[in-house]
């Protein structure tokens, strides 16, 4: 049995691990390096908790103890492909199409993916430079466009899992007014964006967008930040509630700890003021002349909950960006029909992400031999690979 992998993630890599030991062909393909959320993650949460085998084990400990061996273990068995799959589709069967005495698993699945020769070529002229001679460098350097190459497959498991493209920030999941029209030019960053590509040096003021455990990251992320200098604000942006519960315990206190701290700080500037307007409404008219009036704190991260950003801007004569967010009169934690513009120097969009609906659209929906390896945590995910072996043992008989 032939397998193919799709996706660099910790659930791709156990699952080819998972196969592999089953004694099927497995080939992973991997448009980035192995370990994907796992090792992105790693570098900015190290302490995180995640549960694996049942136990409470950090980000950390579940990469060196856990991820570290497989990986290792599957590189010196070569069952890796470096390549960007594109879509997957059956060689020849259309969606609609019957084999007169046959199932639809006769015909085999097909994995385009996209290499880059000119990798592949410089590889082999460090380890053979006389072939440089023979090419020329004119004809290497022609080598930029990436060529489309395929493999088939009796199997395929899609595990590219949270890697998928972003959901826009307006309501239902759609875009907010504008926002697909300046996102490319405007400072909105979307997901691993904002971890990879996004600065907070030089911020004063910015906008958290979503609800998903990303946008809680986010949150985290900029939580040294808001507290470090007076002008920093931020305002978090959510449709449902901040009592929400998470998958992961971790993120839930992480958040109930960040909310807390924001809360006491609030309170405590509350109390120095109320002490200077005291002070202030004692002095002598004379005195209240020369003295500025004590001015109303505001809460250093502002809670718009039960809002959705309908509309996104810019101004031709300003920087930064400004979102329009609405609450509707059917969230009993928000206000009934209000309006907001919330200026900001950059909006973060921690929505989640969605399925690439164009990967397997030649397929039909629960094609047979087709599967997705998605979860919202790790325990689940590895349970969804279980599954996998049993619909899969119903096709083809265990190897010995």
């Amino acid at each position: 049995m032939k397998l193919a992998i799709i996706g660099s993630g910790p659930l791709a890599i156990l699952c080819a691990q998972h196969f592999d030991q089953l004694g099927a062909e497995v080939v992973l393909f991997q448009k980035n390096a192995l370990g994907g959320n796992a090792r992105f993650l790693l570098e900015h949460f190290p302490a995180m908790e995640v549960i694996f085998d049942g136990k409470k084990l950090s980000l950390n400990s579940l990469w060196e103890e856990q991820l570290i061996p497989v990986i290792k273990n599957i590189e010196e068995k070569n069952l890796t492909k470096a390549g960007e799959v594109l879509r997957v589709h059956k060689r020849f069967l259309h969606p609609n199409e019957v084999i007169s005495k046959r199932t639809r698993m006769h015909d085999l699945f097909r994995v385009i993916f996209s290499v880059n020769p000119k990798e592949a070529i410089l590889k082999q002229l460090e380890e053979n430079p006389d072939m440089f001679k023979q090419l020329g460098e004119q004809v290497v350097n022609s080598l930029h466009m990436p060529v489309e190459s395929f493999e088939d497959f009796d199997i395929v498991v899609d595990a590219r899992g949270r890697g998928k493209s972003p959901v826009a920030m307006g309501p239902s999941a759609a875009a907010a007014l504008n926002e697909n029209n300046i996102k490319i030019s405007a400072p909105l960053f979307y997901e691993k964006d904002i971890f990879t590509n996004f600065s907070l040096e030089g911020k004063t003021q910015l906008v958290v967008v979503g609800n998903s455990e990303s946008a809680i990251l986010t949150l985290l992320k900029c939580q040294e930040w808001l507290f470090s200098k007076p002008n920093h604000t931020l305002s978090w942006v959510t449709p449902t509630s901040v009592e929400k519960e998470y998958h992961n315990e971790w993120i839930n206190t992480q958040l109930k700890n960040l909310l807390k701290v924001s809360n006491d700080l609030f309170e405590q500037d509350k109390i120095v003021f109320e002490k200077k307007m005291f002070e202030w409404r004692d002095l002598e008219d004379y005195i209240k002349a020369k003295i500025p009036k004590p001015i109303e704190p505001e809460a250093k991260l502002k809670i718009y909950q039960g809002y959705d950003v309908t509309s996104v801007d810019r101004l031709l004569d300003r920087t930064g960006v400004f979102a329009t967010i609405e609450s509707p009169d059917f969230r009993s934690f928000a206000p009934v029909h209000d309006l907001k513009t919330l200026p900001a120097e950059a909006i973060l969009i921690g929505c989640g992400v969605e399925d690439d609906k164009s990967f397997a659209r030649g397929l039909q929906v629960d094609e047979a031999g087709y599967y997705c390896l998605d979860a919202d945590n790790l325990e689940d995910g590895i349970a969804g690979i279980k599954v996998i072996e049993e619909k899969i043992m119903a096709f083809f008989s265990r190897a010995q």
